[in-house]
């Protein structure tokens, strides 16, 4: 009887050890599945780094574990700044997605890094929206049709981003900005009192400078 009690809890052990080394091996299949390749990571990086540097907010570093999200995508990376740069930069001081000194930008793939993904990162979406509602106004005003399905603000690419960044660094000056991350919602924004004649010139000033056309995304 003991004999067979021996054998059998070898056996238990034998199939006990071998479902865990399945797991295991299991485990390591999806990890390496959902994650980056070395170089995409690399690249990534330096894409980043290129695109700061060009728009004069150089990083002193930038990193990823390369690890997706979910299936088909949803990668982070970290891009982390000097308190001279993070200080001399208000839309880098007031991002969103800056916490302390890093600035985290999402993108589906590594390959997806653009000025575009960079815009939609550091930018606060309430204040970016508010912008759009008021230039649309403003094309109404003047005359101009607005196609409700394009965009009006869509800098994508180092000129038109860097000039876009002056103007959305003045108006955070004008407006009063309501947190909603508690609530998972896009901020509220609104006009500081007796700032309406300033944040219309603002937006006339960004007409001016062709930073106010409509495109398909």
């Amino acid at each position: 009887m003991k004999q067979i009690l021996k054998v059998l809890t070898r056996v238990v052990l034998i199939i006990s050890g071998g479902l865990c080394l399945l797991v295991a091996l299991a485990f390591l299949i999806l990890s390496n599945l959902f994650k980056a390749s070395p170089s995409d990571i690399r690249e990534g990086n330096e894409a980043l780094k290129q695109i700061f540097i060009s728009l004069d907010m150089p990083p002193e570093k930038v990193e990823s574990n390369g690890s997706y999200q979910y299936e088909g995508g949803g990668l982070d990376f970290y891009v982390t700044f000097s308190d001279e740069v993070i200080n001399s930069h208000p839309v880098l001081k007031e991002s969103p997605n800056l916490t302390k000194n890093r600035l985290k930008v999402y993108v589906l793939r590594a390959e997806d890094i653009s000025y575009h993904k960079v815009e939609d990162n550091l930018f606060n979406h309430g204040l970016f929206q508010f912008l759009e509602e008021e230039s649309r106004k403003y094309f109404q005003e003047i005359g101009k049709k607005s196609n409700p399905s394009y965009f009006i603000l869509s800098w994508k690419n180092p000129e038109s981003l860097k000039k876009g960044i002056a103007f959305y660094e003045k108006a955070l000056t004008l407006v009063d900005i309501q947190d909603n991350s508690a609530i998972k919602h896009i901020d509220t924004v609104t006009l500081k009192p007796g700032k309406e004649a300033e944040f219309k010139q603002l937006i006339q000033e960004m007409d001016a400078a062709g930073l106010l056309t409509q495109r398909s995304e």
